[in-house]
């Protein structure tokens, strides 16, 4: 998909002159240090069928170039490969994202959305979906890996009736950000893409309608990597990380 390859393209120098330190794969996360200490996360995504399997790829990248390891974005079948890849790609970005302004508490106000909006929401974040339902928006849910929602009922409501469409980073690792956006082409609505695995770099999103990308950039490495080898979820991560938020446009 086009979207790997511009990853690929924009992360590439900067991989070529990053070599890999440690590699953490947990059962919520996974954390990638470089030698330089720069860390980031993605989640692992791995559901009840998938949990009894192994990382089947068989490189060892600890301790080598990290393009070795960032060639695998471009992998769309080896869903641990990629996974590792997105984590390497929020590592090498961890300066640039550590940059961008955090997130405030009310920045679902820059969407101009009044009390009692639609909000199409692909992939389930809970954080983020009580605070919408909380605000007074109304939130329908698609996450298949969840067992949430119907594509047949959910896409039509979604592209008729929604205001504002929300997709989590889920999307990313699994290859689908691109085929969800084109099922709104047709739709001028504010749409987000946010999550702990937002690769939070505004080149990489050139020419597609997202509006806003959020995500967590990792400010404690050793307490986020004990707590991806510990099987620990968003909130225990989020403890280590920070929150930032940027507008695309």
């Amino acid at each position: 998909m086009e979207l790997n390859k511009r990853i690929f393209s924009v992360f590439a120098d900067e991989a070529d002159r990053s070599v890999i330190g440690e590699i953490h794969i947990g059962i919520g996360y996974t954390a990638v240090r470089l030698q330089d200490g720069r860390c980031g996360i993605c989640a692992t995504l791995c559901d009840a069928t998938q949990a009894i399997h192994i990382n089947t790829d068989k490189n060892d990248y600890e301790g080598r170039s990290a393009i070795q390891l960032l060639r695998h974005i471009q992998d769309e079948e080896a869903h641990m490969s990629r996974v590792m890849a997105i984590a390497l790609v929020n590592a090498l970005n961890q300066p640039f994202a550590h940059a961008l302004p955090e997130t405030p508490a009310d920045w679902h106000r820059d969407l101009g959305l009044t009390q009692g909006a639609n909000i199409a929401m692909v992939g389930f974040f809970s954080p983020v979906f009580e605070r919408f339902e909380e605000t007074g928006f109304t939130v329908r849910t698609l996450d298949l890996g969840q067992h949430m929602g119907d594509p047949e009922k959910f896409y039509p409501w979604a592209i008729k009736e929604a205001d504002a469409l929300v997709i989590t980073a889920t999307s990313v690792v699994n290859n689908s950000l691109e085929t969800v956006l084109e099922r709104f082409s047709g739709r001028d609505i504010p749409m987000l893409l946010l999550g702990p695995s937002t690769i939070l770099h505004p080149e990489i999103y050139e020419g597609l309608p997202i509006q806003y990308i959020a995500g967590s950039v990792v400010i404690a490495p050793a307490d986020t990597l004990k707590a991806v080898r510990n099987g620990r979820g968003s909130l225990d991560v989020h403890h280590q990380a920070k929150k930032v938020y940027l507008k695309l446009r």
